[in-house]
């Protein structure tokens, strides 16, 4: 099972009854190979910019110490593997980012096999009607043995008498 969180576009709510999930955006939790492997052209392809930028920035400088420092080769490519992994491990948090800044919100998760699973449940529970909310009940009365009547005659709840501040 993933987990998949929802986002939609923040003026989804003012849109007609029939059109209010429309532009709903599903991000899968876990690791993203293809953000692995090609992080900067996944961030672009994703309309990712400023992480893209950050991306291409950090291997610059990560090169730019390594060259500096005078490290060994297989030292550098593992410093760029590990951002790489970073930026794998990472992606959903990037994409839930950019779709922030788009002006989308949060509106839950949904548990599925895959994205397909989790549009057919999450659009199955948002068309569904949803109960309305009772009213709470009044407190019935408590079982008899919960209460008792502390050393001066007022009523005590649990296996201690109130704190008088002594």
């Amino acid at each position: 099972m993933r987990l998949f969180t929802v986002y939609l576009p923040q003026n989804s709510s003012a849109a007609p009854p029939g059109h209010a999930l429309d532009g709903a955006v599903f991000v899968r939790d876990g690791f993203h190979f293809w953000a692995f492997l090609l992080g900067p052209l996944w961030c672009l392809w994703r309309g990712l910019w400023l992480p893209a930028l950050a991306i291409l920035a950090l291997g610059a400088v990560l090169a730019g110490i390594g060259r500096a420092l005078q490290l060994p080769s297989e030292t550098q490519i593992l410093a760029q593997l590990v951002l790489a992994l970073l930026v794998g491990l990472e992606a959903p948090n990037l994409r839930r980012f950019g779709l922030q800044r788009r002006g989308h919100v949060e509106r839950g998760s949904v548990a599925a096999r895959d994205l397909t699973d989790a549009e057919a449940i999450f659009f199955g529970h948002a068309a569904s009607p949803q109960p309305e909310p009772q009213p709470a009940s009044p407190p019935s009365a408590p079982e008899p043995g919960f209460r008792r009547r502390g050393p001066a005659g007022e009523e005590v709840v649990g296996l201690f008498p109130e704190y008088r501040g002594r």
